[in-house]
């Protein structure tokens, strides 16, 4: 198979719908190509993620040195810390996709990506906190804290109301999709007690732990729906409904990081950037947050 059909063989999405812009038409693409370089070599989706979890590390490691070796320290510091987290996020989309391109994919592998995806953003996000008391005062230090506490509830919001649509708008979604419930995961979870790996154990029960924040944050069952929807109903959803989905996917992780691994980029010109994130963090996107969960109450009821 040539390069450019691996290519467009990884370059597929479940639901436009609920694609975050960002994700769409930049990093998706640019993961298409990796996965499509993949596809022949024996690189599992698996070692693509723990690949991204190298990355971001690395990313807070350069970010700890920019911000505290050198007072701040050299521009290549602030440059390299910018270019490992966006590759964090480019090997982030492409465990997925060159998952789906091999036709597997599993819920286990899913969480672990969402796992990793916490231990890559919690350091940097850290280091950008305390890095910003230490050059602008304990006052940016408490807006960095709300700005950091909003980002886990934005990106929670975004699973949460991403996974309401689509067990509405794909009929035949299932567990790989997300559109499962807590009770779904509890019994996996008991089966995995049983017979399952330590770290399929561990990663449910951690699942099962964040679908329970879900439903506190942004109330609905994402279970799959006995009563399918035919094609006009779903079309009828799509259009009633799909402008909320629109505005919930700029709360996702993809929207987040790339406004991180830019800031940090700009804070080369300016260090004021680092405060523009916190500022973007802890007022627009709250206040989008709290347009998105008003609009979406309608979805329980579609």
């Amino acid at each position: 198979m040539k390069l450019a059909e691996r290519y467009r063989q990884a370059l597929v999405y479940k639901l436009l719908d609920v694609e975050e812009l960002i994700d769409r038409f930049f990093h998706r693409p640019l993961a298409a190509l990796v996965v499509a370089l993949l596809i022949p070599l024996p690189v599992s989706s698996n070692q693509v993620t723990l690949g991204s979890l190298v990355c971001g590390w690395l990313g807070s490691f350069f970010l700890y040195r920019a911000f505290f070796v050198g007072d701040p320290g050299p521009t290549s510091m602030w440059l390299l810390a910018g270019a490992l987290l966006f590759a964090a996020v480019i090997l982030d989309c492409a465990d997925g996709q060159l998952a789906r391109a091999r036709g597997g994919g599993s819920r286990v592998g899913r969480i672990l990506d969402g796992f990793v995806d916490v231990l890559v953003l919690f350091p940097a996000y850290v280091i950008l906190g305390f890095g910003i008391d230490h050059i602008f005062g304990r006052t940016w230090l408490f807006v960095a804290a709300v700005a950091g506490v909003s980002t886990w509830i934005h990106c929670i919001v975004y699973d949460k109301i991403k996974n309401l649509y689509l067990a509405r708008a794909m009929p035949d979604a299932g567990g790989a999709e997300g559109t499962e419930t807590v009770a779904a995961v509890r019994r996996e979870l008991e089966e995995a007690t049983k017979s399952g790996s330590l770290l399929e154990r561990f990663l449910l029960w951690v699942y099962v732990g964040y679908l329970q924040v879900q439903d506190r944050l942004a109330s609905g069952s994402t279970q799959k729906r006995t009563d399918k929807l035919g094609p006009d109903a779903v079309a009828q959803f799509r259009r009633e409904h799909g402008a909320t989905m629109h505005l919930a996917s700029y709360l996702g992780l993809g929207t987040h990081m790339f406004i991180i691994y830019g800031g940090i980029a700009l804070m080369v010109v300016d260090l004021r950037a680092a405060l523009a994130m916190q500022v973007i963090f802890a007022t627009v996107l709250n206040l989008l947050m709290v347009v998105v969960l008003w609009r979406s109450r309608r979805f329980q009821n579609a």
